[in-house]
């Protein structure tokens, strides 16, 4: 038998290995959700969990099923889809908190970090009055844990900083440096008394050390002084709950809120719920065939829904949402309060990611593909970054809208990109086509919005000039 020659056996084997390493990659690199997947890297499929044994009840068996579901396009299951990816994305979200660690600087401190750590552990309660749940360091007498603890709660104290000098050397107070920093890792309260009890410690270089000094203790006025404090922070306590009170009064009545310039979001009273303006036809029958966008329903006089708000850092960006809230007119507006800016925007697709992985395929802070140099739709056309343009990842930009409705105002966060491609027409057509990638989340639902968008200009929509009588 020929050198290569295998037998069935081995040939068999061999393929069996292979689908199980493809399987397995597939799972580690099927990064996508709802269709899409990151342009150059990925799989282009769906991600899935790991196959289980197919079992059976009552004559009904798991099936495996090519397709990425069924929309049926009701509201009542788009509402329990968007209310199970909001659970979904906040598990993602502590998932991605509980990875992050608090990192600081490394005090300097006598003994080094070769000292062991015995089975103290500091009071579960910070501040105040404190009981330590292991026994007491190396020396007992002044240099105990609820010594220490307590020291380091008022280190505004003269005394508080000199008893930490006398016992800078001492190993019970290495020991007891060594377990605060380690809590401080994730406590940044912990971390800035530390680093609050490492400049005074600095300041008090060279000083003498006194090996016999007591604990600090807090004499009789200090008491009375904090007793003190009591009543103007009672007295503020009660004003934020007056506060409160006169808040919830307002949004519980929606035409007062309404006529409240701030409180709907937009401009003032610029733009409101209802109001009137015509639209030219022009620029939407010029982008037809060149782009996914969908004209506005109806024609003549359309009216404005919900009036929006987008909010980041000293950018704002108003939204005037047409009926059925599938389409709406993004403007920014100039020094002047004129519009210097107008871009329309119509429904292209929606994703609610059912699990933590899937949301990670778009808000992974390396790998998501919201914020990702380009963003490819289903037909396969690629658009690239709009935002911070760039070969790297960026982090989405995250923005809080407020929503003015009829009867009610909300608020919903929002973490978006914007791509864009050339449409290829000849003007006066649309030059550019824009892809809004938004996850959007507010009012216990989470989704994946994905919104076509072309330029209007500002002068086509007949808006207010000056604000709104309220």
């Amino acid at each position: 038998m020929p050198p290569w020659t295998v037998s069935w056996r081995t040939a068999f084997f061999c393929c069996l290995c292979c689908l199980l390493v493809v399987d397995a990659l597939g799972g580690a690199w099927g990064y996508s959700s709802g269709g899409y997947s990151r342009p150059g890297g990925g799989s282009a499929y769906s991600y899935s969990s790991r196959r289980m044994p197919i079992s059976s009840s009552g004559g009904y068996s798991r099936r495996s099923y090519s397709g990425t579901g069924y929309n049926t396009g009701s509201s009542g299951d788009r509402a329990l889809s968007r209310s199970m990816s909001s659970e979904a994305l906040r598990d993602y979200q502590a998932a991605q908190r509980s990875a992050e660690t608090y990192a600081r600087r490394q005090p300097a401190y006598a003994g080094g970090f070769d000292t062991p750590v015995e089975a103290f552990r500091r009071p579960s309660v910070w501040g105040g009055q404190q009981v330590a749940r292991g026994p007491a360091l190396p020396g007992s007498g002044p240099l105990t844990a609820v010594a220490l603890w307590a020291a380091l709660n008022s280190l505004s104290s003269p005394s508080s900083a000199a008893y930490f000098h006398n016992y800078q050397n001492d190993p019970g107070y290495v020991q007891w440096r060594r377990e605060a920093d380690r809590e401080a890792a994730n406590n940044p309260t912990l971390a800035a008394k530390l680093d609050q009890l490492d400049n005074q410690l600095a300041q008090m270089e060279g000083q003498p050390r006194n090996p016999s000094a007591t604990p600090p203790v807090r004499t009789a006025p200090a008491q009375a002084e904090s007793s003190g404090l009591i009543w103007p922070v009672l007295f503020i306590g009660i004003v934020i709950l007056v506060l409160l009170w006169l808040w919830r009064r307002r949004l519980a009545h929606p035409a007062t809120a309404a006529a409240t310039p701030g409180l709907a979001g937009s401009a003032a009273t610029r733009f409101r719920v209802g109001m009137t303006m015509p639209v030219d036809p022009s620029p939407f029958l010029l982008a037809a065939g060149l782009t996914k966008v969908q004209p506005p329903e109806g024609s003549g006089m359309i009216s404005v829904e919900v009036v929006g708000l987008l909010r980041d850092g000293a950018v704002l960006l108003h939204r005037l949402y047409l009926p059925g809230g599938r389409t709406f007119f993004q403007l920014h507006l100039g020094a002047d309060g004129q519009p210097d800016e107008c871009r329309y925007f119509s429904r292209l697709d929606e994703v609610a990611p059912a699990d933590g992985q899937e949301w990670g395929a778009w808000l992974d802070p390396a790998e998501g593909m919201i914020g990702w140099p380009s963003f490819q739709t289903k037909d396969g056309k690629m658009y690239g970054r709009v935002w911070a343009p760039g070969d790297g990842k960026v982090p989405p930009r995250k923005m809080e809208e407020t929503l003015q409705r009829v009867d009610h105002v909300e608020q919903r966060q929002q973490q978006m990109m914007l791509y864009g491609g050339p449409t290829g027409g000849a003007p006066p057509a649309p030059e550019t086509e824009y892809i809004l990638v938004s996850a959007i989340e507010g009012a216990g639902q989470a989704w994946v919005q994905i919104d076509a968008g072309i330029d209007i200009n500002p002068a086509a929509l007949t808006l207010p000039s000056v604000p709104l009588a309220a």
